[in-house]
């Protein structure tokens, strides 16, 4: 992306050079930025940065939010000094958004009250059980150990020692140590990742660990000037259901959302009930009407 210079050296001039502390006559006294009388502030670049999924570093990132906010604010100033406000469509528009934002933040404000904390063990251990069938996995699943050297005579060297593990809580505690001692950055080897997309990019990577049994290492993977380890620890084949404990995390996301829904359902319902109760609630259209 290309950043307009004056966005950046006002990020820089501002944040790394710590003047957001100066007050200013007119505006909040941390503000970064301000297109007539509206002002972004170092705050809002705070939460806008925790919503941050762009791989970015943290300047490019506040640089981006900023020149964002400049640009979307230049244009929200100019079509009110046009009138758009009072134009019939956007007045239309706006209702509509507006209705559309408080029926979104009553639906969320429903659907989470009475689930703080997420669903409990027995719910998810019932779900399990209720659904197999749909658990059961559409392609084979790995669990790797994998590590990453820039050194292709260090790549070779550890390679003998990841290739010496077993696969189970020894070889666990000794691959961790050896992890923890270099430092290289790799796949979570307590995670199952689809063989499919496993680093799909370099060519025949895909095909070489799916011909591998648990415990076997392939020979060093050279890719862009990388050097990699593979060692298979476990294989979950196409069809197979996994242990519950081991997608405890995805069985849990899955339970919240079908509390949800059933909480949604219950609530808008009670909502119906109270409506009819008043004689507020008329529907005339029927199933023959509309034919």
């Amino acid at each position: 992306m290309t950043e307009a210079p004056f966005i950046r050296n006002l990020v820089f001039a501002l944040i790394f050079s710590g003047a957001l502390g100066c007050s200013s006559d007119d505006g909040p006294e941390d503000f970064v930025a301000k297109v007539g009388s509206s002002y972004l502030t170092s705050a809002e670049i705070q939460r806008s940065l925790e919503n941050q999924t762009a791989f970015l570093d943290s300047a490019d990132a506040v640089s981006q939010i900023v020149e964002r906010w400049v640009t979307n604010e230049l244009l929200y100033q100019e079509a009110l000094s046009q009138g758009l406000r009072g134009d019939p469509e956007v007045q239309r528009l706006l209702v509509d958004n507006e209705r559309s934002v408080l029926i979104s933040a009553l639906v969320n404000k429903m659907t989470t009250e009475d689930l703080e904390g997420g669903p409990d063990d027995d719910a998810i251990r019932t779900y399990y059980k209720q659904n197999r069938d749909q658990l059961a996995l559409r392609e084979p699943y790995v669990q790797i150990r994998h590590l990453v050297f820039t050194s292709p005579d260090s790549a070779a060297i550890f390679r003998r020692s990841v290739a010496a593990m077993g696969t189970g809580a020894l070889g666990k505690a000794q691959f961790a140590r050896l992890a923890a001692i270099y430092g290289m950055d790799g796949l979570n080897p307590d995670t199952y990742y689809p063989q499919s997309q496993l680093f799909s990019a370099i060519p025949g990577l895909v095909e070489a660990i799916s011909k591998l049994s648990p415990g076997q290492t392939l020979p060093v993977v050279t890719d862009g000037g990388r050097y990699h380890i593979f060692q298979l620890i476990r294989r979950l084949e196409s069809g197979s259901v996994p242990a519950m404990e081991l997608i405890m995390d995805d069985l849990r996301a899955k339970v919240s959302i079908q509390l949800r829904k059933q909480l949604y359902g219950r609530q808008v319902e009670q909502l119906r009930t109270r409506a009819l109760a008043r004689n507020e609630l008329e529907v005339k259209l029927t199933r023959d009407a509309s034919n």
